[in-house]
């Protein structure tokens, strides 16, 4: 996007994980042609933001906490001029001991990095106090995984002659976006509208603001249009990774296997700002039993403030974690007693009807555990002939996601139907990033008004919120709300020409229009009840594992998911396929590297290793449709279940192919080094 008399910006980032930051030198970089303007922290001094705490300030402000944060931002007539400024600006800045290892977040003399002390969030549930016979302790680590969205972070900011200023920008949540960025700039709320940009992509990485406050001020401080669009080096900096995880984990059974205690102590590695770390570590706290039976459970989870960069929100937002964590466990149990895994699980899951072992909470409204499982072997087994210089494993995971936000927090979204002139508008602010809403909603609102065109029409936030495309919620709530709004226009159509109108009689209506807005805000959740719906989704994966090299191959992944109801099934089997590659990446490469001394090390999809169409192997997806009772259609959300259980199931089969513990994810990175040590 690019509008008349626009000017580019560029952001100037700190090279030091932490320091004392004086300021910054402009002359040099106001010499350059072209050059507009330079701001910083003392422009906005005292200036936060943050979606869950506000404790990250617009502009690094009197020190630096990450290798990375935004220190300053140069603004001039062409992006050339602009990069060119960055390169000329001084950064006046003394270096300080950075703290980089989140378990030593909270001992005494640790360095201080968080407003008040080093912890962000902590959760403990201490139920039951029996203990097995037989003792199984394990470490386990997760890694740094990234969104790896296609399309860098881009922004353009519009003055109007209104005196508004309108936003365009990807994102998850244009109405979060705009509640941050109106406090953290001290505007007024009528003064800032957002548009979503409609680029796909996000997986959580466009949860968080990033570029967003920064062209706004630009434009508001020049009164002129400012794009800013970040490199793909700088898109790896610029926005939140998954929280990489450490668990000590000790599971006690009797000799016949039956599972009787589970203790944790996991830590959470949030990085130099909260961004979502409080609600990723309750997601990892509430299903690190998995969909397990335990008589006494004593977890503790902790997320830590560090001078790594953020982390924040990612695909499974914390359910892939405590899946890798309790399933890894169940495995090494089974190892230990001699025990095939799959009986193993068959002898500790729950079934419906029976309480989570942390929560409490009852599992329903989802497909039966053991059905689950199931499934997932029934499925088309892998028949590649073994190579003979190769070995072979199988493996199974079962993963466990919420839908919705849950935890008694406010999920409303606004949808409003309009019939007019034979045709039928949506309006809604639901974040299309790819995902598939827009296309769900037109099914939904469809489904009531047969023979009438559908358009979904995205709108800014001069509309009520949709909420944000996370969670897995959009298909709860926007189409929950479409359905309830499409029920009350049907009926005044059916008032108005009777039930048995047709397409024809309603474009007969001429200039009449039958519009309704509803707000839903989905099933009630509670302390007793903290989560709306369940995902429920099972992997199993083959491969192959050369026995020279340890080069990996993956030959079949089945995937297995209670998606409630598929709306679209084509989307339904997309995500199920595209979540499980983002899965078997993370289980195998996927990691953004931290050198020791806190600078990021990865600068691109050289190193950033993806899985293309070769690495994956064939995925198999199924998804099975247990209706939700309180939910429209009994859909349940499904964009976050692949990503849950994929990448314990390949470290499963890994496991198998070569009898190693497989104690981190990803494999070969130097988390594996980590673990050895």
């Amino acid at each position: 996007m690019h509008t008349a008399g626009e000017l580019h910006a560029v952001t100037v980032r700190s090279p030091t994980a932490s320091a004392v930051l004086f300021g910054v030198d402009s002359t040099e970089a106001m010499r350059q042609p072209g050059a507009v303007a330079v701001l910083s922290g003392s422009d906005i001094p005292g200036r936060r933001l943050g979606s869950k705490s506000v404790d990250q300030p617009v502009f690094a402000d009197g020190m630096v906490r990450y290798h990375g944060e935004p220190v300053a931002l140069v603004i001039a007539e062409s992006a050339r001029s602009a990069h060119d400024m960055a390169r000329s600006l001084r950064i006046d800045l003394t270096p300080t001991p950075a703290l980089l290892d989140p378990e030593a977040a909270l001992d005494p003399g640790a360095p201080g990095v968080g407003p008040d002390s080093n912890l962000v969030a902590q959760h403990h549930t201490r139920r039951g106090a029996r203990r097995g016979e037989i003792v199984i302790r394990r470490r386990w680590h997760t890694g740094r995984q990234d969104a790896a969205f296609l399309a860098p972070e881009a922004a353009l900011a519009q003055p109007h002659p209104d005196g508004t200023l309108h936003l365009t920008v990807a994102t998850q949540d244009i109405h979060a976006d705009h509640a941050q960025i109106t406090r953290a700039l001290g505007l007024n709320p009528e003064q800032l509208v957002v548009h979503n940009s409609g680029i796909g992509g996000a997986f959580g990485g466009r949860e968080d603001i990033t570029l967003h406050a920064h062209v706004v001020l630009a434009a508001l401080h020049t009164g002129r249009p400012v794009r800013l669009a970040y490199s793909r080096r700088e898109s790896l900096t610029g926005h939140p990774s998954r929280h990489p995880m450490v668990s000590d984990v000790e599971l006690t059974c009797c000799p016949d296997g039956r599972f009787v205690s589970l203790t944790t102590r996991t830590v959470l590695d949030g990085g130099a700002y909260a961004s979502t770390s409080a609600p990723v570590s309750a997601i990892v706290h509430d299903f690190t039993a998995g969909m397990y039976r335990f008589d006494a459970v004593d977890i503790h989870t902790r997320a830590v403030y560090t001078n790594h960069p953020p982390a924040g929100a990612m695909r499974g937002f914390g359910a892939t974690q405590a899946c890798f964590l309790i399933e890894s466990t169940v495995d090494a149990a089974a190892a230990v007693l001699n025990v095939d895994p799959i009986e193993l699980r068959r002898r500790n899951l729950l079934h419906c009807g029976e309480p989570l072992a942390v929560t409490g909470q009852v599992l329903d409204g989802c497909v039966d555990p053991h059905d689950l499982l199931d499934a997932v072997l029934a499925g088309t087994a892998c028949d590649a002939v073994p190579h003979p210089d190769r070995r072979r494993g199988a493996g199974v995971a079962l993963g466990i996601k919420s839908a919705g936000l849950g935890h008694g927090k406010a999920d409303p979204a606004t949808v409003a139907v309009m019939v007019s002139g034979g045709q039928v508008q949506v309006h809604t602010s639901a974040a299309e990033v790819g995902q598939g809403v827009t296309d769900t909603v037109r099914r939904i609102v469809g489904a009531q008004l047969p023979g009438l065109p559908v358009t979904v029409v995205a709108m800014p936030t001069t509309f009520p919120t949709a909420g944000g495309s996370k969670a897995s919620r959009q298909t709860m709530a926007t189409g929950g709300a479409a359905h309830r709004a499409a029920v009350e226009v049907r009926s005044q159509l059916d008032t108005a020409l009777g039930a048995e109108w047709t397409p024809a009689m309603v474009a007969d209506l001429g200039s009449r229009t039958i519009i309704h807005q509803v707000t839903y805000d989905g099933p009630h959740t509670s302390p007793q009840r903290p989560h709306k719906a369940f995902q429920l989704v099972a992997h199993r994966a083959t491969v192959d594992v050369d026995t020279a090299t340890g080069q990996i191959d993956v030959l079949q992944v089945v995937c297995v998911q209670d998606c409630g109801r598929a709306i679209d099934p084509v989307a339904v089997q997309e995500q199920l396929v595209g979540g499980t590659a983002q899965g078997i990446g993370f289980a195998l490469w996927e990691e953004r590297r931290v050198d020791a001394d806190g600078v990021q090390t990865t600068i691109g999809f050289g190193d950033y290793l993806l899985p293309t169409s070769v690495d994956v192997g064939e995925v198999i997806a199924l998804a099975l449709e247990v209706p939700h009772p309180e939910l429209t259609w009994g859909a349940k959300g499904i964009g976050e279940g692949p990503l849950v259980s994929s990448p314990a199931a390949v470290a499963a089969a890994v496991r198998a192919a070569t009898d190693q513990p497989v104690a981190a994810i990803p494999i070969w990175t130097d988390a594996r080094q980590r673990a050895a040590s």
